[in-house]
């Protein structure tokens, strides 16, 4: 009875926050209707994938700052719910891991939609194990193995004698999808693996359970970029190609150059030609000053120079 007791309370919980939330959107929404609708105002929804979340969230709040009549709303969600919401008008710009599918375009075009596509930055997908854990280097086949199950102990791969946990995201995720067509091809994961819907439960596991191996954006690495905090929890290692290597480590130049293999692009989508502040936001995020808002947060430019340090991530 406590444990039925206990999931009521849970389930009016959230659907109270979920009611909140919409109101408050439908409050704004209905605010600035006052408002002219142009590049640079307006209202726009933005959905974008958990693991860059923080960073679409910041090029909002510095676009709205240079235009202030402007309200950019930055959500999380899957990359597939935010392609489906683009479509009905729920979001106004989706930003995505992966690029749209052949399927995904056939529909849409099958639908009268215009699909509008721009590559904003690159992103490195860094291999990441318990900070305990000795290994340093992995090669590709290696990780491949380890991700369908043929690799289940470290001591395979000259560490411990401990059992090897994969950690893998939800379905519905940019970064499932990559790993999937980018990294396995035909090869299924193995049926032991955990599943997760963000990064921080991803790394809290992983934290708990020292056998564990998991695949995140490079920009995950830090609890914060301004100054860099390096997340103790966990340590990406250095990925080869070939057992000979190099091995190498992801960062701003391994990723602009193509030198560390898991590389993947970050895309923003629109349904129709933006015209009004999606057009606005977009062109902010394409432009150097946004482009500088990715740099700060772990992301490669697309549009601009890539300048880095030595050491710099």
């Amino acid at each position: 009875m406590r444990l039925n007791t206990d999931m009521k309370h849970r389930v009016t919980s959230i659907t109270l926050c979920i009611a909140l939330m919409l109101v408050g959107v439908w409050l704004t929404q209905c605010g600035e209707k006052k408002e002219p609708q142009s590049v640079l105002a307006g209202y726009i929804t933005v959905l974008c994938p958990e693991e860059i979340l923080p960073v679409m969230t910041e090029e909002a709040y510095t676009f709205m700052d240079l235009y202030i009549k402007s309200k950019i709303l930055v959500l999380s969600s899957g990359t597939n719910q935010a392609l489906a919401a683009i479509f009905t008008d729920s979001a106004q710009v989706a930003v995505t891991t992966r690029p749209m599918s052949q399927v995904e375009r056939e529909r849409a075009t099958a639908a009268a939609f215009d699909i509008y596509e721009y590559k904003v930055a690159k992103d490195g997908i860094a291999v990441i194990i318990n900070q305990v854990n000795p290994v340093k280097q992995l090669t590709v086949e290696q990780v491949i193995k380890i991700l369908v199950g043929k690799i289940t102990n470290w001591s395979q791969v000259g560490g411990p004698n401990l059992g090897i946990r994969v950690c893998l995201w939800d379905e519905n995720s940019g970064t499932n999808a990559y790993i999937k067509d980018s990294i396995l091809g035909a090869a299924e994961y193995t049926a032991k693996a955990v599943r997760f819907d963000g990064t921080e439960k991803m790394v809290k596991y992983m934290y708990e359970n020292p056998g564990s191996i998991g695949m995140v954006s490079m920009a995950r690495l830090y609890q914060l970029w301004s100054p860099l905090v390096e997340d103790i929890r966990i340590k990406s290692v250095a990925i080869g190609r070939t057992q000979t290597g190099p091995f190498i480590m992801p960062d701003a130049r391994t990723c602009h150059d193509g030198s560390y293999p898991f590389v993947r692009a970050i895309y923003m989508y629109t349904a129709r030609k933006p015209m009004g502040l999606d057009s606005g936001f977009i062109s902010y995020v394409m432009a150097t000053a946004g482009q500088k808002v990715l740099i700060g947060n772990g992301l490669v430019p697309i549009t601009i120079p890539v300048k880095y340090e030595k050491d710099s991530l």
